[in-house]
């Protein structure tokens, strides 16, 4: 097993944590910035569900179930999650497998809800704004999925983690 985790960084540059987490509070909030017209009595119910489910599942949830069966529980990963979680939870508390799938499910609902709903307002009521909007979110998404790669690139865990994109 040891061999498993010989290649990989022990731990990411904490300027790296912070830019991870700088572009994530971003991603998300452009997300939601987008789906703001969608209103039910002149407030943005969409984009405030929006935020509270991804911090809900992304600081909490999926770091109890991923974060501490993880290699860099209690270090800095590329996000610093593995810290995080060794603050708010005991190593080994969480199931793995479950959490990679509602992994995979979070983070497709992150990108696809925004997406989705800037589309249906431009339908809608076509608005340059919401499309530069899209247009911006997309190419974070697409920026998002390079910076995960090259994580994983670099991760301990790469050989094992079913969610390792660095092949």
């Amino acid at each position: 097993m040891k061999k498993l985790f010989d290649k990989g960084v022990e731990g990411f540059s904490l300027y790296r944590v912070i830019g991870q987490n700088i572009f994530f509070i971003v991603y998300f909030t452009i997300g939601a910035i987008g789906l703001w017209p969608i209103q039910m009595y002149g407030t943005p119910l969409i984009s405030i569900a929006y935020i509270l489910f991804l911090i809900v599942m992304i600081l909490f949830v999926l770091r109890k179930h991923l974060c501490t069966k993880c290699y860099y529980y209690g270090k800095l990963c590329s996000t610093g999650w593995g810290k995080l979680s060794a603050w708010i939870f005991e190593k080994n508390s969480g199931n793995y497998r479950f959490g990679v799938k509602l992994a995979t499910v979070t983070w497709t609902l992150a990108m696809l809800i925004p997406i989705t709903g800037m589309v249906l307002i431009m339908v809608v009521d076509f608005s340059y704004s919401v499309m530069i909007i899209l247009a911006v979110f997309i190419v974070l998404t697409f920026l998002n999925f390079f910076t995960h790669r090259d994580a994983c690139k670099k991760c301990k865990m790469k050989f094992i983690c079913p969610a390792s994109i660095s092949k």
